[in-house]
């Protein structure tokens, strides 16, 4: 891909010019370019000098095809003050610039170089650089609840032996001997002899007799009850630090639900 460079002034392409990179001095050619996040989106092709001052004045840069899926090749320019060098990783870091502001960049021809490109650089980044914002977090309390055994009911039998005393009625045969007087004859000629009456004498035993039964029941079971349980922690957000230094006016305007 031809890109001859025509410029109003005396500046060059690195690689047409009798000029090499001073000793000390990094040769940018073939690093990567990124932007603010890190993301490759090109490679450094040349570099435009000034011969007459002796300083870089831009960086020629291929748009990587792969990255932005382009369906041709892309080339920008990019102003050496607005690039940092990274050495150990062999990258040109765009800081504050987004992909979708590179890839918005005009594209470099070869013929639309002149001394005020600075000034239509910044011009066209200034509409191109989206509004710059910064988070404010807090802290929510979040609660949940889960179930926490606290302790056990335990519900057991034992026998324990109780002394009873009571009143029972009882019946009972009682012998009683009456001795009446008689007087009358024996009759002829008595005969005396031993003799003997057997009466048979009656009483109620108590017999003791045990049964179990039934005396009570215990029903157990078990349900809810809501108590309210106050909960204390400390929650942390963030705030805002706006401060100024010079002759700065700022208009802060707050959000409604803002702080």
């Amino acid at each position: 891909m031809a890109h001859p460079l025509h410029t109003s002034e005396s500046l060059r392409r690195l690689s047409e010019a009798d000029y090499e990179v001073a000793g000390g001095e990094y040769d940018v050619r073939g690093w990567h370019v990124v932007d603010a996040t890190d993301e490759r989106v090109g490679k450094v092709h040349d570099l435009i000098i000034d011969p007459v001052a002796g300083k870089v004045r831009y960086l020629e840069v291929d748009v990587d095809r792969k990255m932005f899926a382009l369906e041709r090749d892309r080339r920008v320019l990019i102003p050496i003050g607005s690039a940092q060098l990274d050495p150990e990783h062999k990258h040109v870091c765009l800081s504050g610039m987004t992909r979708a502001a590179f890839t918005s960049l005009p594209d470099y021809t070869g013929a639309n170089l002149a001394r005020d490109y600075d000034d239509v650089y910044r011009g066209h980044l200034s509409t191109a650089y989206p509004p710059k914002r910064i988070t404010r977090s807090a802290e929510e309390l979040r609660i949940d609840k889960r179930l926490e055994k606290k302790g056990d009911v335990r519900v057991a039998k034992h026998v324990e032996t109780e002394r009873v005393r009571q009143e029972v009625p009882i019946q009972k045969e009682q012998v009683h001997v009456e001795r009446r007087p008689v007087n009358r004859p024996a009759g002829t000629a008595p005969e005396f002899r031993e003799d003997e009456i057997v009466v048979p004498v009656m009483e109620e035993e108590v017999v003791i007799e045990k049964r179990p039964v039934v005396k009570e029941e215990l029903v157990i079971s078990k349900e809810q009850v809501t108590t309210n349980k106050t909960v204390e922690t400390d929650l942390r957000h963030e705030e805002f630090d706006v401060e100024r230094s010079g002759d700065v006016r700022i208009n802060d305007k707050k959000t409604r639900g803002g702080r």
